[in-house]
């Protein structure tokens, strides 16, 4: 096109306020500029908030849209499993907490586009992925509270409301577990605040001081129910550190802001945009160096842990 031409069709097209089909640029490319997720956790908590940032700054880069799908009950899984609506309208997809069936899996090779999984244990129908090795890390914490001498531990996990194996385990309570039986530790119980009743956090500190052996450490699922934890022991004048030590898992903002000892994996923005790199690459047919990423893992002292005071 000459160049005078050009600068016409340019001219008209923004007086008539003309952008570009997409829809009609799929139909030529045989793509459709979109990656997929499916995910298993509310959209609303504070991970999937900051992994869609991080899946946002990367494919907004490259010009890409990002549809959501969730699986946060049986209904919803069953139902994204049967229509498969990403098959039609993405070029990759990203799956989120959760572990495929093997007829899930299954379904997932039939569609024939790149899969990346973000924190699932089992990846054995995805080309790529990236996780926390949450069991190494809940090992970290323990071993960090023995070396400050504690020997009775509990452990404070949250009540999934997604239960089965299908949906995969608490790895973090797992690593827990083996950690406190390799070091020949006490565990004085595993409890589990259930998020929507407003009582559980109370119920479960309670029932946990009543034991005839009380843990000086406390490990917690994550930032957010150790917030609770922390509360209710105060509330009822047990002194943190002092009387007791607590742990979180995250490293979110809401252990910067009271100084909670917790453990800091790779934040879940980076998390995302190393998710959404894998995903466009493997659409652009590159082969990844690093195709399985596990991020590593800190632990970060704050106010709510310290030696064993007996």
């Amino acid at each position: 096109m000459a160049a005078a031409t050009r600068d016409k069709v340019l001219k008209a097209a923004k007086e008539l306020n003309y952008t570009a089909s997409r829809s009609a640029a799929a139909l030529a490319s045989g793509r459709t500029n979109r990656i997929a997720m499916l995910a298993r956790e509310r959209l609303a908590g504070w991970f999937m908030g900051e992994l869609f940032d991080g899946l946002y700054d990367e494919l907004s880069r490259a010009r890409y849209d990002l549809t959501v799908y969730r699986a946060g009950s049986v209904e919803e899984r069953a139902e994204f499993f049967t229509r498969l609506p990403a098959n039609r309208n993405a070029d990759a997809l990203i799956v989120s907490g959760f572990s495929a069936t093997d007829e899930e899996a299954d379904t997932l090779a039939s569609m024939g586009m790149p899969i990346v999984s973000v924190n699932s244990p089992y990846i054995s129908c995805c080309q790529a992925s990236v996780a926390i090795d949450d069991e190494a890390a809940e090992a970290m914490a323990v071993r960090y509270l023995a070396a400050l001498g504690h020997r009775r531990f509990c452990y404070v996990g949250r009540t999934d409301p997604l239960t089965g194996k299908e949906w995969g385990f608490d790895a973090r309570a797992r690593g827990y577990k083996d950690e406190i039986v390799s070091l020949g530790l006490t565990d004085c119980g595993i409890h589990f605040i259930d998020s929507e009743s407003p009582r559980s956090a109370k119920q479960v500190i309670a029932t946990m001081l009543a034991q005839p052996e009380r843990p000086t450490a406390i490990c917690v699922w994550s930032d957010y129910y150790a917030l609770r934890v922390v509360h209710e022991l105060q509330a009822i004048g047990v002194r943190i550190p002092e009387d007791v030590s607590v742990f979180g898992f995250d490293g979110s903002d809401v252990a910067e802001s009271i100084g909670l000892s917790t453990m800091v994996p790779t934040p879940p923005r980076e998390i995302g945009q190393i998710a959404a790199r894998k995903a466009l690459n493997l659409v652009e047919g590159k082969t990844l160096d690093d195709p399985h990423t596990t991020v590593p893992v800190a632990v970060e002292p704050g106010a709510t842990s310290g030696p064993v005071r007996e």
